[in-house]
């Protein structure tokens, strides 16, 4: 399979498997959680909404606590995205959830190099990786992590940061101060933002927020700027990639079904852009499928894919790619 497409919003711990659940649920005396994160068939995760997908991320994160936990689910991305056509991604890990439950992220982020590595000699895939803090959680929390992450460095395949969570609940514009010291040390800013339209007018503020105080390199969904043609023309002009997540939109009640998607008001923008399954194990998304429904519903054409390819190439936070 070739391995020629670059996803560069999706999580480790949203792209855990099924069977990799209740092995941990098992290790960790928890038989009866699975049953609160998946269907009655086990072989899928299940959620109401985006309050409820945000409670089955914080279940299933309870298993998680071990370095070797960690290293055993980036070895099951690592096969995921080789099966998907996936040749280079930059994964999403909370550093701000592992502190708060009392975990060390250096010695989880060793983990995570060791089977990158493993991942690249054995797969022919390139992980990097991206922690992230909560935005509804203490600014404290972000603090630390973004000191952890400082600490672990491009020696461990660290190559930005990010902020993640519920975006109503935190605005962006708290932690300007703390993404200017991570510009200033080389490294990536990737910012969740616009992704829920029930905000309304507060959704594209969000993503202003994010760019211009923060000075995000990449928003995370940004599906609201499709309906603000000077907020995208702003993006446009500062060349700020949007990692759109289209399935991931649907699935938590941004948009009612891929028809509705605004593809074309980003591309027609000329804002840089490319689609990702941000948690694909508990959405149950693939980027291959993502694409294709993009060209079966949405007139997306080989040549719109390739130039999305390209800009995703350009917006990697690994520049030794």
């Amino acid at each position: 399979m070739r391995l020629d497409r670059i996803e560069l919003h999706t999580h480790l711990e949203g792209s855990v498997t099924p069977r990799r659940l209740i092995l941990l649920a098992e290790k960790y005396g928890q038989p009866s959680l699975p049953a609160a994160c998946l269907a009655a068939d086990g072989e899928s995760f299940t959620f109401d909404g985006f309050p409820g997908f945000l409670d089955l991320y914080k279940t299933a994160t309870t298993v998680m606590r071990d370095p070797t936990d960690f290293h055993a689910m980036a070895l099951d991305l690592g096969q995921q995205l080789a099966d998907d056509g996936v040749g280079y991604a930059e994964v999403s890990v909370s550093y701000a959830v592992l502190l708060i439950r009392g975990l060390d992220p250096l010695p989880v982020q060793v983990a995570l190099h060791e089977a990158a590595e493993q991942v690249a000699e054995t797969l022919g895939v390139r992980m990097r990786w991206l922690p992230d803090a909560v935005r509804q959680l203490d600014e404290k929390w972000a603090w630390r992590a973004w000191e952890k992450a400082a600490t672990a460095g491009r020696d461990l395949g660290v190559v930005g940061f990010g902020l993640g969570g519920d975006e109503a609940a935190g605005p962006a514009r708290q932690y300007a101060r703390l993404f200017a010291e991570v510009k200033a040390e080389g490294f990536g800013v990737s910012i969740h933002a616009g992704e829920l339209t029930s905000m309304g007018p507060q959704a594209q503020a969000s993503i202003r927020e994010a760019v211009e105080e923060c000075g995000a390199d990449r928003i995370g969904h940004g599906l609201a700027a499709a309906g603000d043609d000077m907020l995208l023309a702003t993006l446009a002009a500062r060349d700020v990639f949007v990692e759109l997540c289209p399935g991931s939109n649907i699935l938590t009640g941004g948009i009612a079904s891929f028809a509705e998607f605004p593809l074309a008001a980003f591309l027609d923008a000329g804002v840089p852009c490319a689609l990702n399954t941000d948690d694909r194990t508990m959405f149950g998304l693939t980027l291959n499928n993502e694409y294709r429904q993009a060209h079966e519903v949405l007139g997306l054409n080989n040549e719109a894919e390739t130039a999305m390819q390209v800009a995703a190439a350009r917006a990697v936070f690994d520049k030794d790619k």
